[in-house]
């Protein structure tokens, strides 16, 4: 199996690349700064856009760990993913897609999303959830001849968590621990997106993921 991570780079991405090189797995860094990569892999330099089907063609999974740059709004996690659409449209692969936590159903009765509580109003963070909510949609209506998959992080996606490879995964609500908190590490979301690359069990859906 090859691999292509885009977005290599990120906090999010560098740890998927780790997690991949732990497993001693065949991939590939895509990414637009090759300087600020540490591991010795090899390298496509492209800005996420510039990718093309061509590019990808070698590999069986992409991971997509795009985030914004400096004089990029939300607009465009809905603009990469209508540039996937558009290079990967009957390819047969398959994409896995860091995305967010913030348009997660609160609980199983599917009524609320985590975007319509009071503290994420009051925070001003509805506007660019939604924005973000769309990206997903977009893939989700517009996917035609490959496999996907949206994997949503907890609610508190922690930079300095340690990896303790122990994790549940849901679809599309918010999932808690035992103590009633949506928590999960940068380490152990590379550990269940890269067992999600290994042994698919959610294609063509979102994901949700805590510890």
């Amino acid at each position: 199996m090859k691999l292509a991570i885009i977005g290599a780079t990120g906090k999010s991405g560098n740890m998927i690349l780790n997690e991949a090189l732990l497993r001693h797995l065949d991939v590939t860094a895509i990414v637009r700064s090759p300087e600020k990569l540490s591991a010795n892999v090899p390298i496509i330099q492209r800005d996420a856009f510039s990718i093309t089907a061509e590019d990808l063609a070698p590999f069986d999974v992409i991971i997509s760990a795009f985030g914004n740059v400096a004089g990029e709004t939300r607009e465009a996690h809905v603009d990469i993913v209508k540039h996937y659409l558009e290079i990967l449209k009957n390819s047969h692969k398959r994409i896995l897609l860091v995305g967010a936590a913030s348009y997660l159903y609160t609980d199983e009765k599917r009524t609320k999303k985590l975007y319509d509580t009071l503290w994420m109003r009051t925070a001003g963070l509805r506007s660019g959830s939604l924005v973000l909510e769309r990206a997903y949609l977009t893939m989700k209506e517009n996917a035609v001849g490959f496999d996907w998959t949206f994997i949503a992080p907890a609610v508190n996606y922690e930079a300095s968590g340690p990896r303790t490879g122990h994790y549940q995964i849901g679809s599309d609500v918010v999932l808690n621990n035992a103590a009633g908190k949506s928590v999960i590490s940068y380490a152990d979301l590379a550990v269940a997106l890269m067992d999600e690359v290994e042994r698919p069990k959610h294609l063509n859906m979102l994901a949700a993921v805590a510890n």
